[in-house]
């Protein structure tokens, strides 16, 4: 596990301080755990595994990554995926959040649960770790505009949002919908809410129209 920890840091071009911060380890430990001087615990190569949206229970089964979402979501009893068998073991929601946001493409209902999600887990989130893998992931611009749908008025919440802001993207950013055809964005861009705008997401996602229920 030493290599592979490892190789992935350097496939995904992360300084040994950034890695750690994305696996919620200190840097002198990742040394230790790449050196093998220390043993990969059972969670740490959770995380590691839903980082790489690689659930090896899923993959034995050939599920698409949406699939495994959906589980996922299932797992911490979204009521929109309640019809779908949980996943096990069931993940962490920030780490499924991350891995969630961070993927070009991924189902439109998935992204919708993102802000009952922030609600529903609020007090086990570890807010400065979001922000930090974040801005190392660029994702400054969907995770702002997440957290403010959602809607948490805690100051922890308010903390997360003023960093981010600080990082702000002008660059334009999608909620997860990369490949949306140019009609579409346009649209899109015309249509979306003030919030969306000031993060320069094209998205309608809007938190009058989410409910905890669907």
């Amino acid at each position: 596990m030493a290599v592979n920890l490892q190789r992935w840091r350097r496939r995904n071009k992360l300084r040994q301080v950034d890695a750690a911060a994305l696996l919620g380890v200190s840097q002198p430990y990742l040394s230790l755990l790449e050196k093998g001087a220390r043993p990969v615990t059972r969670a740490l190569r959770v995380r590691l595994g839903w980082m790489q949206g690689d659930n090896p229970q899923s993959r034995k089964k050939g599920a698409p990554l949406d699939d495994q979402f959906r589980a996922q979501l299932s797992a911490l009893a979204y009521p929109g995926f309640a019809h779908v068998r949980p996943a096990k073991p069931k993940p962490h929601p920030e780490v499924l959040l991350v891995s969630v946001l961070s993927r070009a493409n991924a189902d439109a209902r998935v992204v919708e649960a993102l802000p009952w999600l922030l609600r529903r887990y609020a007090d086990q989130l570890d807010l400065p770790g979001l922000v930090r893998q974040a801005k190392l992931l660029n994702l400054q611009n969907r995770l702002g505009f997440l957290l403010q749908a959602s809607g948490v008025q805690w100051p922890e919440f308010s903390t997360a949002v003023a960093e981010l802001e600080r990082a702000r993207l002008l660059q334009e950013d999608t909620l997860c919908w990369d490949s949306m055809p140019a009609a579409t964005r346009e649209w899109m861009r015309d249509n979306r809410s003030a919030l969306a705008a000031h993060w320069n997401v094209v998205t309608t996602l809007v938190p009058e129209s989410l409910s905890d229920a669907k």
